[in-house]
C-alpha cells in the first residue's frame, strides 16, 4: 500500500474541526453518559475477549464511534481485521461528528455504504485521494498502514508539530513527520515493545489497534470488562499432535449446532484417537478432521478443523452452516460423563453466543440425516431440550470465553 500517497491538506475546515475536538475531549464518554446499558460480562462483543485493546473497543462502542462488523446483529468486532479507507472515514467521521457534505465525487465510492462518510471526511480536508494528482479516487477497500494511519489522526486532531528520530524504521517515508507527531502526542509508542523502537509503518492497522488510537486521540477512558461467568479451555491443534489440513477448505457462515459422537472407537484414546480420526477423514479425501470441537472422555475440549470451515459428513447431510462438536464415545452403548455433557452445554452456548443461533434450535446429527449418531444416551439430553435449558442459563449469566492453548 506504499503507493497510495492521501496527501495532508488544511482548508478553512480545520479550526471548526478543532473546535469540534475540543469539545468532544472536554465531554465525558462513559457507558452512562453516551446513554448505553451497563457493559454486560464479556462486553458488547463476542470476539474479542483475548486481546489486550477489549477496553478501548469498549469505548468507542460507548462513544458510539463503532457498532460492530456484522450487522445487524453486530455481536463482532472484527478485531484482528485490517481497517480500511472506507472504514477509517466512518470511525473519523463519527470521531469528530463531521456534518453533511456535498459528493466528493471520488470515482470508485459510488454506491458504497460508507460513500457519504468518504465525502465528509474529503470535505473536512483530512483526505484528498488515494491517486495524485488526479485525486478522483479514493482506493476504499484499501488496507490503511500505520503511516497512513498517522497522517489520518494528525490532520483529523492536528497535532503539534514535533522534532526528533523516535523510531529507526520511518526514516526516508512521505509520512515520517505525521509519526513523529503521533509519538509525540502519546498516541504510539512503538511497536515492538519494551524496546519501541520501531514503528512499523507499513504493517496494516488492525480494528483492535485502531480502536486505541481512537481512544487516546479522543482522551477516553479504558471501560473495565466484566469477565465472563465461565473460561472453556481449549487444547489447541498443535498440543494434540493434529497434523497440517491437505486441501482447500470450502468456508461458511454458522447457522445451526449440530452434537455428533464418536460412534465405534478402536480401544485409543484422547489424542491418539483423534490422530486416528483426522488420518482417516483424511484418507476419505476429506482436508481435516470433519468437526470442530471435540468434548474428550477425559473431560477436555480440543480443537478441530477451523469453524469457519464447512465440515464433513459420510451420511446424507450438507453440514453447510452446522457447528460440528463431536463427543468422543459411543453412547448407544455408553453414557457420557456429567463433565462431558457439561463440556458439550458450555460449547453450544458459546457457538450460540458468537454466530447468533438460538439455543432452543441444538439438534443431533439423527435429526439430519438417517444415522443412530449422537447415540440414545447423549441425544436424550438434545430431545428432552435439558442441553439447551443448561445453555440458556449460562448465556443468561453472561456466556462463555474460549481460551485456545497452543
Amino acid at each position: 500500500m506504499g503507493g497510495l500517497v492521501d496527501t495532508p491538506y488544511d482548508g478553512p475546515v480545520r479550526l471548526a474541526i478543532q473546535l469540534a475536538v475540543i469539545s468532544m475531549v472536554l465531554t465525558t464518554f462513559s457507558p452512562l453518559a453516551a446513554g448505553r446499558a451497563e457493559v454486560p460480562p464479556g462486553g458488547t462483543f463476542v470476539d474479542d475477549d483475548l486481546t489486550v485493546h477489549q477496553g478501548s473497543i469498549e469505548a468507542i462502542a460507548a462513544a458510539g464511534i463503532t457498532s460492530g462488523c456484522n450487522p445487524p446483529s453486530n455481536t463482532w468486532f472484527c478485531p484482528t481485521s485490517a481497517v480500511t479507507r472506507a472504514q477509517m472515514a466512518a470511525f473519523l467521521v463519527r470521531a469528530l461528528d463531521l456534518p453533511p457534505a456535498p459528493t466528493a465525487e471520488f470515482e470508485d465510492t459510488v454506491g458504497l455504504v460508507h460513500e457519504q462518510d468518504i465525502d465528509r471526511l474529503a470535505a473536512a480536508g483530512i483526505t484528498l485521494g488515494c491517486n495524485p494528482p488526479d485525486n478522483d479516487r479514493y482506493c476504499p477497500s484499501s488496507s490503511v498502514t500505520r503511516a497512513q494511519m498517522a497522517a489520518f489522526l494528525v490532520r483529523s486532531f492536528d497535532f503539534p508539530a514535533a522534532h526528533g528520530d523516535s523510531f529507526d524504521d520511518d526514516d526516508g517515508s512521505v509520512f515520517e513527520p505525521e509519526i513523529e507527531r503521533l509519538r509525540a502526542a502519546g498516541i504510539t509508542v512503538g511497536c515492538d515493545p519494551p524496546d519501541n523502537d520501531r514503528y512499523c509503518p507499513g504493517s496494516n492497522v488492525t480494528r483492535a489497534q485502531m480502536a486505541t488510537f481512537l481512544t487516546r486521540a479522543l482522551g477516553l477512558d479504558s471501560i473495565e470488562i466484566p469477565p465472563r461467568p465461565i473460561n472453556l479451555d481449549v487444547v489447541g491443534r498443535s498440543m494434540w499432535g493434529a497434523a497440517p489440513p491437505r486441501g482447500e477448505f470450502t468456508f461458511h457462515e454458522i447457522e445451526e449446532i449440530t452434537i455428533h459422537h464418536a460412534g465405534g472407537l478402536d480401544g485409543a484414546t484422547g489424542p491418539a484417537q483423534f490422530r486416528s480420526w483426522q488420518s482417516w477423514h483424511q484418507y476419505l479425501g476429506w482436508p481435516d478432521l470433519a468437526y470442530h470441537f471435540i468434548v474428550g472422555r477425559d473431560g477436555k475440549v480440543y480443537e478441530g478443523r477451523p469453524y469457519t470451515a464447512v465440515g464433513d459428513t459420510a451420511t446424507a447431510y450438507d453440514p453447510t452452516g452446522h457447528f460440528l462438536i463431536v463427543v468422543e464415545g459411543n453412547f448407544n452403548e455408553d453414557t457420557p460423563t456429567a463433565e462431558q455433557i457439561e463440556k458439550t452445554v458450555q460449547l453450544a452456548a458459546w457457538a450460540s453466543l458468537q454466530f447468533g443461533v438460538p439455543i432452543e434450535t441444538v439438534t443431533g446429527h439423527r435429526d439430519h440425516a438417517a444415522t443412530i449418531c449422537p447415540g440414545d444416551s447423549l441425544y436424550s439430553h438434545i430431545h428432552d431440550g435439558s442441553l439447551a435449558h443448561r445453555a440458556a442459563q449460562i448465556l443468561d449469566a453472561g456466556g462463555v470465553a474460549l481460551h485456545v492453548t497452543q
